[in-house]
């Protein structure tokens, strides 16, 4: 009796196919597993989305609504930094207000003044109302159509900020660091 083995020994095979075996630790639960593939695959799709989409680009600028409208509608003055000039073309929309409070309106690009114009030129020219110092460097002078709804008899000489599209960018250009690699100049 002192030979006998207590176990079976398909028991002992068992065990011995056991050890050979490499276990690897369950380290997650499916569930788990599954939601974060999830995550994953909505963070891909959003990003996919940003990079499709396209929002408009602005540059802002102030100007005067001139005394004599262009062609008989209101027209206005911007005045833009001189680097801006390449984006301006005839046609871009403009997004103005009269004012800080006064009415808004949207007009078109006519014309883009060829060079640069100085201050004192531009004070010359445009006819200021005194004491006005919008234009302080030199600046590329942008002449915008307004809506019919601003008569220039009542609202020339008047200041107004705008903003002019540019053009667009994508939407992924907005977040920080991501600008320079996709594009963020209009």
């Amino acid at each position: 009796m002192a030979n006998r083995v207590i176990f079976r020994e398909s028991a002992i095979q068992a065990y011995r196919r056991g050890r050979v075996k490499d276990i690897v630790p369950r380290l997650t639960s499916r569930p788990a597993l599954i939601c974060l593939w999830l995550l994953l695959a909505v963070l891909v799709a959003t990003a996919a989305v940003a990079w499709t989409v396209r929002v408009p680009a602005y540059v802002g600028a102030q100007g005067v609504i001139l005394q004599n409208g262009v062609g008989g509608k209101t027209a206005a003055a911007l005045f833009l930094p001189p680097d801006q000039s390449a984006h301006l073309r005839v046609g871009q929309p403009v997004h103005a207000q009269v004012g800080s409070s006064g009415p808004a309106v949207l007009g078109a690009v006519a014309r883009v003044e060829p060079g640069v114009i100085g201050p004192d030129t531009a004070r010359a020219k445009y006819r200021f109302e005194p004491g006005v110092d919008i234009v302080r460097q030199p600046w590329t002078v942008v002449i915008v159509r307004l809506g019919e709804s601003l008569p220039s008899a009542a609202y020339g000489g008047s200041l107004l900020t705008a903003r002019v599209e540019i053009g667009s960018q994508r939407l992924l250009a907005f977040f920080p660091g991501l600008g320079k690699l996709v594009g963020g100049a209009p």
